[in-house]
């Protein structure tokens, strides 16, 4: 013979219903909770990373505002004729027929050379 096999009874069981709505908030809020993580630890990467190319920026500055001024010291008149006394140069200005002038045409043509005769 064969067993009778019982069937649960629902009414047996606690089912405690959970809302379909307060899942989904549930949800959007654990989204919205992992992204604001992620900006805000991307907005920090970016920050330290605009910080590091900024100090990269004023030393770089600095460096070029030395090197001008280095430069503007050397073509100073007392420094540029100390130079060249220092190389044993004898320079002296160009004469007249040695000027070579650059023109621009007009209508931006092609450049021309002007000399002088």
């Amino acid at each position: 013979m064969k067993k009778k096999l019982r069937k649960k009874s629902r009414k047996a069981e606690v089912r405690i219903p959970f809302p379909n709505m307060l899942a989904v908030f549930l949800v959007c809020v654990t989204v919205l909770g992992l992204s604001y993580v992620w900006f805000s630890a991307r907005c920090n990467s970016l920050g330290t990373e605009i910080t590091k190319l900024e100090s990269t920026y004023r030393a770089a500055c600095r460096a070029a505002d030395i090197e001008q001024e280095r430069w503007a010291n050397m073509l100073a008149p007392a420094n540029f004729e100390r130079a060249l006394k220092h190389h044993k140069l004898a320079m002296t200005l160009p004469g007249e027929r040695q000027i070579v002038r650059v023109r621009r045409g007009s209508n931006g043509e092609i450049l021309r050379l002007a000399y002088r005769r």
